[in-house]
């Protein structure tokens, strides 16, 4: 009977020192400092015993009693703590020895470390999807200890001190720490000014296309343009801002650009830029080097032989296989007179300088509605979504309106680069031309996979797309953030993870006109919008969301070569600004400062991760 009560009580003991070790486990994992250092592997060791000798003794206290020992091992691995304690314990056998005395037997007591006393840090119990939304502006080819650039800078293209590689490096690393969870679903938002997207139409030497894309509600009269039309159109805005400065032009809107002196001005630039267009960079790319060449090559139709103004057309039509988009087709004619007024003034706005608060995109401070945009987040999203065809060129007016948008992949595919601005128009069109067959959309949109897909190969094939090596990125362009979190919206909504995370990766200089939008829209509670909208119930049953996530956040890191450790809320907001007062709503567990690699890397896990473990059986 006594060694059985005896035995009972070192089972007691045992499981006492079982669940105290399971306790003492979620707390170290909570701090998880990963035992780098001794001093890290004392904390854990001390923050163990309190919870251990009060399950024993009824006492908190750090101390080791005597006989006591306690071992606590991090895999970095698993991300596992493993914690292992032995404690002796006098049994209620005694026994004489030769000198007649009685002694207690000792027991020596651990917990049941296979399945007590381990815990491993999951970064989520539940479904999450997370979008990084990053900054491919022309600044991120500065070196990140570069503390004054903001501009294009020709470096060594793969140098990991470029913010543009590091960021790569540590997005993707990131997905490669969670890519083996399927509870995770990853998405990439690159941007400059717009978001480049992938598009099923080639360009027309054979190479891949891309879209432009941006998610605003557009003030009358700009929300009746199309945008995709208009996107590879010259329309010889040089003229009109002559007549302008010598007062024939007082309104760029009312101003009748098709009366008889005007109309064939508008149709010749139409046409001849695109009749430039094949004959510098289509043609010679196809090897067609002459008119008769893009004759033969089906490229162009010969019309007459005077290449003159008055004519309203050019000697050679180009692209009439595109019946929708060629602009002297009847019925583009009719669209052409409807809406060329806007795009003209749109043009002044973007490029004339007269404008210190709109930047180079047709979506600014002159042209947007920003109240009725946050209103119609959810509910206009189709119809508020701008995507047009990026005519693949070097910028320059002749071919686009809004040649300042979406200019990324034009640098990562060499058909714009810094040294081409001093270089003359022949020497642009021939440096584009040995490029655009072989061009690739890099970077682009890559959207969240479906429900029902496989959420870990989805994720892999986005960190290899975004770790590869072999393909150069090359960021241009300025930066818009605002564009690029709004356009993250629709990828939000189509995917039913319970949880949606949206990671801003900036340098933070938006440019100057796109500054002013952005705290318009900050000012307007565009955050809390959007979070909210991801988790209503009423944006659900009306079909704007596919599934009311249980939480949405928005976290804001910038790329900050001075980055230091801020602690008053006037240091965040001078860093930060309105991000910090009016999207975070002065809270600053949404901010984050990266000055190299790993900063950024550490920066991206804290926020994926959260802040306990769970326990686990090592048998299993």
């Amino acid at each position: 009977m006594l060694v059985s009560i005896d035995h009972t009580e070192t089972m007691r003991n045992r499981a006492r020192l079982s669940e105290a070790a399971n306790e003492a486990s979620l707390a170290v994992i909570a701090i998880n400092n990963k035992n780098i250092d001794d001093a890290s592997l004392e904390q854990n060791q001390q923050i163990a015993l309190n919870y251990i000798n009060y399950f024993v003794n009824q006492k908190i206290s750090s101390d080791k009693l005597d006989g006591a020992n306690i071992e606590i091992e991090y895999k970095a691995d698993k991300k596992e703590y493993d914690i292992a304690y032995k404690q002796m314990f006098n049994s209620l056998i005694t026994r004489n020895d030769y000198t007649s005395n009685k002694k207690s037997e000792v027991i020596s007591v651990s917990n049941k470390k296979e399945s007590y006393g381990n815990t491993q840090k999951y970064d989520v119990g539940d479904s999450v999807a997370i979008a990084f939304i990053s900054d491919f502006s022309g600044s991120a080819t500065c070196e990140y200890s570069d503390t004054q650039c903001n501009d294009y800078t020709s470096v060594v293209r793969n140098s990991d001190t470029r913010r543009l590689n590091y960021m790569r490096k540590a997005i993707g690393d990131a997905i490669s720490r969670f890519e083996e969870y399927p509870i995770y679903n990853f998405a990439l938002v690159p941007y400059d000014i717009g978001v480049p997207v992938l598009t099923d139409v080639n360009n027309p030497a054979g190479g891949v296309g891309y879209a432009c894309s941006v998610m605003y509600k557009m003030q009358t009269p700009y929300d009746s343009v199309d945008y995709n039309f208009w996107a590879n159109k010259n329309i010889a805005y040089p003229k009109w801002r002559k007549l302008k400065e010598i007062n024939l032009i007082d309104d760029y809107l009312t101003y009748n650009y098709f009366d008889r002196f005007n109309k064939n001005t508008v149709y010749y630039y139409l046409d001849y830029y695109y009749y430039l267009y094949y004959s510098k960079i289509i043609g010679p790319a196809l090897g067609a080097h002459s008119d008769s060449d893009l004759v033969d090559k089906n490229l162009c139709e010969y019309r007459h032989n005077i290449e003159q103004v008055n004519m309203g057309s050019s000697r050679y039509a180009c692209n009439k296989k595109a019946p929708e988009d060629y602009p002297l087709s009847l019925r583009n004619r009719r669209k052409v007179e409807r809406q060329y007024a806007k795009i003209v003034q749109l043009y002044d706005y973007m490029f004339s300088g007269d404008y210190d608060d709109v930047h180079g995109s047709f979506a600014n401070t002159k042209t947007v509605d920003v109240g009725g945009t946050i209103e119609s987040l959810f509910t206009r999203m189709n119809q508020n979504i701008i995507t047009f065809n990026r005519i693949i060129s070097p910028t320059m007016t002749n071919f686009s309106p809004f040649q300042g948008m979406c200019q990324s992949p034009l640098y990562s595919n060499g058909v714009m680069s810094k040294s081409m601005i001093n270089m003359s128009d022949s020497e642009r069109f021939a440096e584009a031309a040995n490029h655009i067959r072989n061009f690739k959309a890099l970077p682009h949109l890559v959207p969240l996979s479906d429900d029902g897909e496989d959420h870990k190969a989805h994720n892999k094939e986005l960190r290899e797309f975004i770790s590869d090596n072999n393909v150069t990125w090359q960021p241009g362009g300025g930066t818009d953030t605002m564009t690029a979190l709004l356009r993250t919206v629709p990828v939000m909504v189509k995917e039913s993870s319970n949880n949606k995370i949206m990671i801003i990766i900036t340098d933070g200089k938006d440019d100057k006109g796109a500054d002013k939008l952005r705290d318009d829209f900050l000012d307007g509670n565009v955050c809390q919008s959007i979070t909210e909208g991801l988790t209503s119930k009423e944006n659900y049953n009306k079909g704007y969301i596919k599934k009311p996530a249980n939480a949405a956040a928005i976290y804001y890191i910038k790329l900050d070569p001075n980055a230091s450790n801020l602690t008053t809320d006037a240091e965040y907001e001078a860093m930060y600004g309105k991000w910090f007062t009016e999207c975070m709503k002065n809270n600053k567990d949404y901010l984050f400062e990266a000055q190299d690699y790993q900063s950024l890397f550490d920066a991206i896990n804290r926020i994926i991760e959260v802040e306990t473990g769970n326990f686990i059986n090592k048998s299993e």
